[in-house]
């Protein structure tokens, strides 16, 4: 803060990345979402909005997220009567404001409050949902939580298999649901939730999302998932709720071991499909095929990822590597060892054919039998009956390396087959749907980056479930906003400038954010009145994004 000669009051800002995300939460109406699910129909109103204490969440989490403790020292530093169109006293946000917030959250259902946004953000921006692709992940969780015996809906922040590698540290598990890589449902669970009793669940779930946003019942519509998702009891449910399916089918299963043999065998005349990256393209040549699993019938993709060789060649070579040490141990061995019949001798080559030679899987091994007079040691004997020799055999052996097997091997580990329930799919075009799945995974990246939401401080399994739920509401603005700016850079064939000065065609959201740092305001108080300006006038990239997402430029300075 600064003071002039005229007793003016001169406050400059940064308010860039956090009047990006006032501004979708007012594009949308997330604002007035949380304000009509939270504000009791009788009473006095609350001295500030809920839909205000929920942009000054979403605000943090995206910039670096603090706990509720320091919440308070973030917003100090933003311009916040400009950013959420309200004069706001400072005093009277504390953390039992915040917590409050985060219980009544729960009461309403984080869940009702994400699909609302959903759908008004689609609507909004007119999108049209397609095909959901759902996946989980798990976020630790710091500290001790207990859930109360019999509290109905309150999640259990728990010991379970951590997808982040930690399981020293209790975690609840989140799940997303995508479509053209925009966040559009999800939820949040208790630590020790399955993904294979996940997917069955969720189920409902997926028709309910259906119902609300499907509006062309001419085009298909199906739940995408990992291989977790493949039982019998969540391929039956699909089929009883009508609901199409595409999912990778596990590598242990006879079927998928019985297709993937029948593609070796016909690789080389497989067709070859392009799938453009915006790094290097993937390619992959792809089967089609069908099987019966449990009664229940599918059409199949069996893929061939020519990217994958490099990796499963050094996964292989060690393979290899580790087999021979194992066979030249046991020959090692052999050859000390000599046998008084050659009926022995083959009894022990017998032997190791049925038990280390069986489980060999790039390695021959050829044995000769050899054979020589031992004479008694010492001196000759002038009884000629005690000078008599003895025979023994030896075993000799070379190890073969199975060129051809390595090769089978790898290109063995290059394939995996997907599934859908629609058996008029061809393969590649179930592998096109199953693609979708990736942009599940970057999503969850971005909510595992400390530079955005970091570890959660917060007292109670409910504070933490509404937490969760603000970061999966977060993820969908962000997702909105990459997914629109990049729908109209593609209508213009524009470029924008990103961050580093790199040239963006199709500019990821982090990007997006990025370039929002730039924004810098001042704010002179001067005898009562409030004039907000721009310190320099918004940079071009920073225009362009606001222009392609609706949000009028004044949100950085416009008084309350």
């Amino acid at each position: 803060m600064l003071m002039d000669n005229s007793n003016r009051k001169i406050i400059p800002y940064r308010n860039g990345k956090a009047g990006l995300i006032a501004g979708l939460c007012q594009a949308v109406g997330v604002d007035r979402i949380f304000n009509e699910l939270l504000t009791p129909e009788v009473g006095r109103p609350p001295e500030i909005a809920y839909g205000d204490l929920a942009q000054m969440f979403l605000m943090s989490m995206a910039d670096d997220h603090h706990p509720l403790s320091r919440l308070l020292e973030y917003l100090e530093t933003l311009d916040l009567e400009a950013l959420i169109k309200c004069k706001v006293d400072i005093d009277q946000l504390n953390d039992d404001r915040f917590g409050g917030f985060l219980d009544l959250m729960h009461q309403a259902g984080g869940s009702e409050i994400l699909s609302r946004v959903a759908v008004s953000a689609f609507n909004h921006y007119g999108i049209l949902l397609k095909s959901v692709n759902y996946d989980t992940t798990s976020k630790i969780m710091w500290g001790e939580y207990q859930t109360q015996d019999g509290v109905v809906g309150t999640i259990d922040i728990t010991f379970g298999h951590s997808k982040q590698h930690r399981p020293d540290k209790r975690q609840m598990i989140l799940s997303m649901g995508t479509t053209q890589g925009i966040c559009v449902d999800g939820g949040i669970h208790s630590g020790n939730q399955s993904d294979k009793t996940y997917n069955v669940e969720n189920l409902d779930r997926a028709v309910e999302v259906k119902a609300r946003f499907k509006t062309d019942d001419e085009s298909p519509f199906f739940y995408i998932a990992d291989s977790a998702s493949f039982t019998v009891a969540f391929l039956e449910k699909a089929k009883l709720a009508k609901m199409d399916v595409i999912t990778r089918m596990p590598d242990n299963i006879n079927e998928c071991k019985r297709v993937i043999e029948k593609a070796l065998d016909v690789l080389e005349t497989l067709p070859t499909y392009v799938f453009p990256s915006s790094t290097s393209p993937t390619v992959y040549q792809v089967m089609s095929d069908q099987c019966i699993y449990e009664g229940i019938p599918l059409s199949l993709g069996v893929c061939y990822s020519q990217k994958l060789e490099s990796t499963k060649f050094k996964l292989i070579h060690k393979k290899v590597l580790k087999e021979r040490d194992t066979l030249e141990a046991q020959i090692k061995l052999l050859k000390k060892r000599p046998f008084a019949c050659i009926e022995d001798a083959n009894l022990e080559i017998e032997k190791l054919n049925k038990t280390v030679l069986k489980k060999a899987m790039y390695h021959s091994v050829d044995f000769q039998i050899s054979e020589q007079n031992i004479k008694r040691p010492g001196r000759p004997s002038k009884d000629p009956a005690l000078n008599c020799t003895r025979t023994e055999y030896t075993i000799h052996s070379v190890i073969k390396v199975d060129q051809a097997a390595i090769d089978r091997a790898i290109q063995r580990e290059c394939i995996f087959v997907v599934a859908s329930t629609v058996v008029t799919m061809s393969g590649i075009e179930i592998l096109r749907e199953y693609k979708s799945q990736s942009a599940v995974e970057r999503k969850f990246q971005f909510l595992k980056s400390p530079q955005f939401v970091n570890a959660l401080y917060v007292d109670s399994p409910r504070r933490a479930e509404s937490l969760g739920y603000l970061m999966l509401i977060l993820i969908l603005l962000l997702s909105v906003g990459e997914h629109v700016v990049r729908r109209e850079m593609e209508k213009e064939s524009a470029s924008i400038v990103g961050p580093g000065k790199k040239i963006l065609t199709r500019p990821s959201l982090i990007a997006i954010f990025r370039i929002f740092y730039s924004v810098q305001t001042i704010a002179t108080y001067e005898k009562g009145v409030i004039t907000r300006e721009f310190t320099e006038e918004l940079r071009p990239n920073v225009k362009e994004v606001m222009r392609y997402l609706g949000l009028p430029e004044e949100i950085f300075i416009r008084n309350s």
